[in-house]
């Protein structure tokens, strides 16, 4: 693999952030959790929605036809996951981890 396709890796995962934070600051749920925690189980959760997008962009970059507009398109998409999913996924862990 080439030295780029590691640093969309990053990129990627950090997009995932980006995500989380967006929606912590300028439309947080009712019962959001802190960001820290958030940041906590968002790890898992990251890994499951960033790696399958992972191959998109492997083939966006390829060296014969590399291909911008998908690489922005699947980083929007890993984005949005960061917003909508995050929080859902971590408020059910959470209570999961309550009731245990």
């Amino acid at each position: 693999m080439s030295k780029i396709f590691f640093v969309f890796i990053g990129l990627a995962f950090t997009a995932y952030f980006i995500g989380i934070v967006i929606r912590k600051y300028t439309i947080p749920g009712k019962n959001s959790l802190p960001l820290s925690k958030q940041f906590l189980l968002g790890i898992p959760a990251s890994l499951l929605v960033v790696s399958p997008l992972l191959s998109v962009l492997n083939v966006a970059l390829s060296e014969v036809n590399p291909n911008p507009q998908s690489v922005l398109v699947t980083l929007g998409i890993i984005i949005e996951h960061g917003m909508l999913v995050n929080e859902t996924i971590t408020k059910k862990l959470d209570e999961l981890r309550n009731r245990l």
